[in-house]
């Protein structure tokens, strides 16, 4: 929020009540004496008519006016004088605290609060955080110790601290926590604070509770299943040839047109894209433009076989034989005619994963039946990426993971989700870098500079542009409730940043 946004709230005449959306809760304003503003220009708020808070103005992500309009006479005789005495002398000390360098603490009885990160056995190798609060005099207000809590974030305050669970039976379902040492916290917004004892009595129930119900991987509607699958029809042959003993006109060689694009890949090097067209129809009928597919064609009357190469995979070839007529192609030396629609699907969804040998065995199987992959990728450890179409509506490359471990269960998921991504698993250990991609078309199309590295083990996401880290839970919540790459760009900072406080405590 600017400064001009926050007065003409502030100072609005006539004035009307309204709330202020943080990252630490909801307060109210509903007095203009009940806020002021510091020599720092940041927004000091009286809260409960007993202290201060101080936000900056980045802090306040939306003001909502719902109070009734009045006359700032009639805004201040709605309150007791005494009141109003009060929340002017917490002001006062609050400017004065502000003015002297010293945070804008009123009355001197909240703090940060000390973090100590208490590290605990790791969980069939999942990293396991927990954390105790200490108020300024050493005692210890809150801890998470002996819970199946899992500490993945941290923000502080002037005078509190934000803590960010996930529980290891729910990894994909954040637990914020907000405390304001000594004695006062709460899981939502101020308004439902408690002391601490209470709220650490609270998240033992909670662990209890989703201990004894484990999360269930979340299976994609059978809908899903429905929409991934698509028809490759096999044109029929034209009869004319077998019943007269000639070819017609219309099946004249000349109508198909073979061209080979040029395109510079990443490595300087070109490539030549092969496009191949029905002229008569004005049909493309195999298409690899864009691509790192490199092509020469040999024609044969109105055929044509195509040798194809990919620049990441240097001395690797495999050779289509083309019917045209039949608007399909058998593979090397395979004698399956598949759909040349579905092989140019399969040949840009390669660009995903880069594997030869596993693309080549799916591109000779042929489509696959439903409920079944496009392609499955082997990972060290026993982990494995089951790569799926996605629907039909979002346009090639896409492929959507689905990463189990070796006794097939579920570490992440993007089935029945908008979401596709480039896999790249390490050799030697079970990690894999993602680079998620939407399938929403957005103008102008947005590219994603964050790849991230998850350790399929840990559960710990990291990422070479970002400081900080996150978990794969909360990669998995993520792509389940954004659709769009414009808002995961804006998204994932954010997630990492409460990494990021987290290691400053290590």
């Amino acid at each position: 929020m600017t400064l001009q946004e926050f007065i003409s709230l502030w100072q609005a005449q006539p004035f009307r009540a309204f709330r202020m959306h943080t990252r630490r809760g909801e307060f109210i304003v509903n007095n203009p004496m009940c806020a002021a503003l510091t020599p720092q220009m940041r927004v000091a708020i009286v809260v409960d008519d007993t202290r201060v808070e101080t936000l900056s103005l980045n802090e306040i992500e939306q003001c909502e006016p719902f109070g009734e309009p009045m006359s700032l006479a009639e805004a201040l005789a709605a309150v007791p004088s005494e009141t109003l005495s009060g929340r002017a002398q917490l002001l006062s000390a609050a400017l004065a605290a502000s003015a002297l360098g010293t945070g804008g603490q009123a009355t001197g009885a909240f703090d940060q609060g000390k973090i100590v990160l208490l590290p605990a056995p790791a969980l069939n190798g999942v990293d396991v955080m927990h954390v105790t609060v200490q108020a300024r005099d050493g005692q210890t207000i809150f801890s998470t110790a002996d819970t199946r809590w899992n500490l993945h974030g941290v923000e502080q305050f002037e005078n509190g601290t934000s803590l960010y669970l996930h529980h290891l039976d729910h990894p994909a379902a954040e637990q914020r926590i907000m405390l304001w040492p000594p004695d006062k916290g709460t899981f939502e917004s101020y308004a439902e604070a408690l002391p601490p004892s209470h709220l650490e009595k609270e998240l033992h129930r909670r662990d209890a509770a989703l201990a004894a119900k484990p999360a269930k991987p979340v299976e994609p509607p059978a809908v899903y299943f429905r929409e991934i699958m698509v028809k490759w029809p096999i044109a029929e042959k034209d009869g004319w040839e077998e019943a007269f003993g000639a070819d017609p006109p219309s099946l004249d060689p000349a109508r198909f047109e073979f061209v080979l694009v040029p395109r510079t890949v990443s490595d300087s090097r070109q490539v030549r894209n092969p496009c191949l067209t029905d002229i008569m129809k004005e049909e493309i009928i195999f298409n690899l433009v864009d691509t790192d597919w490199d092509a020469t064609g040999e024609q044969e009357k109105r055929n044509w076989h195509l040798a194809l190469s990919h620049a990441s995979s240097f001395g690797r070839k495999t050779t289509l034989h083309v019917d045209v007529d039949r608007r399909a192609a058998t593979v090397d030396e395979g004698g399956t005619l598949l759909s040349l629609g579905w092989i140019e699907r399969h040949l840009r969804n390669f660009a995903l994963y880069e594997l030869w040998e596993p693309m080549i065995g799916a591109l000779l199987a042929g489509p696959v039946k439903r409920k079944h992959p496009d392609v499955v990728i082997p990972i060290a450890g026993g982990f494995n990426a089951a790569l799926w179409a996605g629907e039909p509506r979002f346009p090639a490359p896409f492929l959507q993971p689905h990463i189990v471990d070796s006794e097939g269960r579920t570490i992440l998921d993007l089935r029945a989700t908008t979401w596709s991504a480039a896999i790249l698993a390490d050799a030697k250990r079970p990690v894999v870098t993602l680079v998620f991609s939407s399938g929403v078309q957005e103008t102008p199309r947005a590219t994603n500079p964050y790849p991230l590295d998850l350790d399929l083990v840990t559960h710990r996401v990291t990422c070479p542009n970002l400081k900080g880290s996150t978990t794969i839970g909360m990669i998995q919540s993520m792509v389940r409730r954004i659709s769009g790459m414009k808002w995961m760009l804006e998204e994932l900072p954010k997630w990492f940043a409460k990494g990021q406080s987290l290691e400053d405590f290590q």
